[in-house]
């Protein structure tokens, strides 16, 4: 971790002239338009995790709004004119004290629907539900719901009440996508695959099934090795570790046992209206190629929170080996995935009501069997994978599959493992996101250049609190090296200079490779971000021992937790007055050093700057700077607290301007 110090008074007037003073902090300076955003470099090594962000210092007693329900849109059948629901409110403790005579207040703004619950006693970084009296709603009529937090000892207001506007519209039935993972090398897959076939067919007009084939328990699978990019790719989506396993509509995953579960499952999904109608078409062209005409219709409007995609998957509806492929015995394969178009990452698709067509061609490859292939689709909320409908360009079965009567319960060692809140203007200045909820959370948003993986949504969670989810940065299978993807803040207000900001990270090098992870700091809203306050790449960013297989935190000593107070928010600006009349690169002090060091140097003209640490054998293990300066002297803190005793090396070049110089680490 490195800490920029300046001493330049120019910057820190200019610093001053951002801070607002509340009323009755007239002592304490205050700053605003604080945006901090993650950036990574993938270099296609391993899997970064962040989780429990915070802005702020940690007060004794402070709960907050951590969820509400219902969403903000909401469906019910054709014909029903009003809905009545129970509203649920989830509260977070972030203070460290639990809270004693807290109450929490639902009001329908403008309406005379009022009530208040008292708040249970909640643990440091723990949750709770409080659920309210019925709430009841006409059709397409928006209701404007606002919850409070009442709690005279809160230090922190920020997070105290939420407005929603929440309305119920007209949706259709829908049908249920069941995405299957399986493997020709997994034993209990070859007992559980008949009953969920047999159920699949009993459904046969109400179900799109896909199977996905893995790679474990060991390699082998051919119809994984078919396309083993985007069978990794659908498999990480959902997070699967274990197989055989099912995931319906994206919402509901179930580890084997299925003849007692998925009926179960079904019908849960099953009576959930959908604002999406969806209908597939194929038609074979001549030759070897297959376009499908897709028509997707958007019935009622779709919630302005969610990121929406047209999948489009070409699937095998059977396909039967002479002998076994694997080492389970089995010999026939329904509903096989075999190729997604245009991508695993689907077609955008518009939030506004309205009729849209789309066509997709592909070829029919020459190891798929034509007479077998169909086209099945589905629209899918990628932040929080529920699957919203889906329909299939084939409507028939071609034999009976009866599913065995001698199945019994498979538990859960008979499986194959594989290891909206907008808060009012803030008082305070403790601000939390454990990304539990929407993600991206309100006010945040992602630079996703190229379309592909970026930043999502997964189930994990940091040591710092309590929760079931995390972001995950799936560089482990981001074949695109280079690539550069943004996750960006909401802007924060009235923070103090000794506040922090501090979030949990988990990261294991993959040998070779050397992803980058840094934080940038904006003090002008997001419109620049000058101050690198985290920056650190391969064994440097590892919080865990290195590994070849891809990482998923499995234990709390496995993350690493970062914390920057603002006042070092001081960046790399000049340390004193005027130009130099040339570049320099002078000698670190103290040298040596044990374990920090101060680097000082001079710009004469505005040039891209890059300052790196170098070990004796010429590796680099640390980027000091990597930017454009404006002229100035600057001085540069480097925290050597992870390397060994030695000697390093430190290079400038700016321009055609180059030079090194050697410092001795002692511990």
């Amino acid at each position: 971790m490195k800490n920029i110090i300046t001493i330049f008074l120019f910057f820190l007037c200019s610093l001053l002239l951002s801070f607002t003073v509340p009323g009755d902090k007239s002592d304490v300076q205050m700053l605003d338009n604080l945006v901090v955003r993650f950036v990574t470099t993938n270099d296609y090594g391993n899997n970064l995790y962040i989780d429990n962000f915070s802005v702020g210092m940690q007060n004794n007693n402070d709960i907050g709004i951590y969820s509400f329900s219902p969403k903000d849109k909401n469906y019910v059948f054709q014909g029903v004119t009003s809905k009545k629901v129970r509203p649920a409110v989830t509260i977070i403790n972030v203070g460290r004290n639990s809270p004693t005579g807290a109450t929490v207040t639902l009001a329908a703004v403008g309406g005379t629907y009022n009530v208040t619950q008292t708040v249970p006693s909640i643990g440091m970084g723990s949750t709770a539900v409080v659920y309210f009296d019925s709430l009841n709603f006409d059709l397409n009529v928006s209701q404007n719901l606002r919850v409070n937090i009442n709690w005279a000892a809160d230090e922190n207001h920020s997070n105290d009440t939420l407005f929603q506007e929440t309305a119920f519209h007209t949706g259709i039935q829908r049908k249920v996508l069941m995405e299957a993972f399986t493997a020709t090398t997994c034993g209990p897959c070859a007992s559980q695959n008949p009953a969920l076939d047999a159920f699949i067919q009993s459904k046969f007009d109400s179900v799109v099934a896909i199977k996905h084939h893995v790679w474990w328990p060991s390699i082998g699978d051919p119809m994984f090795h078919a396309n083993e990019e985007q069978n990794y790719a659908r498999t990480w989506v959902y997070s699967i570790s274990s197989v055989p396993s099912c995931v319906l509509d994206g919402s509901i995953t179930q580890v084997s046992n299925y003849a007692a579960t998925i009926p179960g499952h079904f019908d849960t999904r099953k009576v959930v209206p959908t604002p999406i109608a969806l209908t597939v078409v194929d038609t074979r062209i001549p030759g070897d190629s297959i376009k499908a005409n897709v028509l997707l219709e958007i019935v009622s409007p779709l919630s302005q929170i969610g990121t929406f995609r047209l999948m489009v998957a070409a699937v095998e509806r059977k396909i039967t080996y002479a002998t076994p492929p694997g080492s389970n015995g089995e010999t026939i394969f329904y509903d096989v995935f075999r190729w997604a178009y245009p991508t695993t990452y689907g077609t955008p698709i518009s939030t506004s009501v309205g009729v849209y067509n789309f066509e997709f061609k592909y070829k029919v490859l020459p190891n798929w069997v034509d007479s077998m292939m169909y086209t099945a689709v589905f629209v899918q909320n990628i932040n929080t994978r529920e699957v919203l409908n889906c329909n299939k360009a084939r409507n028939w079965y071609i034999d009976n599959i009866t599913a065995p009567t001698d199945i019994k319960p498979v538990f859960s060692d008979k499986f194959c493992y594989n290891p909206e809140l907008e808060p009012v203007k803030p008082d305070a200045v403790f601000n939390f996101e454990g990304f539990e909820t929407d993600f991206p959370p309100v006010g945040w948003s992602l630079y996703n250049p190229d379309d592909g993986i970026t930043f999502y949504q997964f189930a994990v969670n940091g040591p710092s609190f309590t929760g079931t989810k995390g972001i995950r940065m799936r560089m482990f299978n981001y074949a695109t090296v280079g690539q550069i993807d943004h996750l960006v803040s909401k802007t924060y207000d009235n923070l103090s200079l000794s506040d922090t900001i501090r979030f949990d990270y988990a990261y294991a090098q993959r040998p070779g490779k050397s992803d980058r992870l840094q934080v940038q700091v904006s003090t002008d809203g997001g419109t620049t971000f000058p101050y690198t306050i985290f920056n650190k790449a391969g064994a440097d960013l590892g919080t865990t021992a290195a590994q070849s297989t891809a990482f998923t935190p499995s234990s709390p000593s496995q993350w690493g937790t970062f914390k920057f107070r603002i006042e070092n928010l001081t960046g790399l600006k000049p340390s004193e007055t005027g130009i130099p009349v040339s570049f320099n690169l002078g000698q670190n002090y103290p040298n040596p050093f044990n374990p920090s060091t101060t680097i000082g140097f001079q710009c004469s003209e505005f040039r891209f700057v890059s300052l790196k640490i170098y070990d004796i054998l010429g590796k680099e293990v640390a980027v000091l700077v990597n930017e454009k300066l404006q002229p100035g002297t600057y001085q540069i803190n480097f925290d050597a607290g992870k390397l060994t005793s030695g000697v390093y090396f430190y290079k400038i070049t700016a321009g055609n301007f180059s030079d090194v110089k050697k410092m001795i680490l002692i511990k």
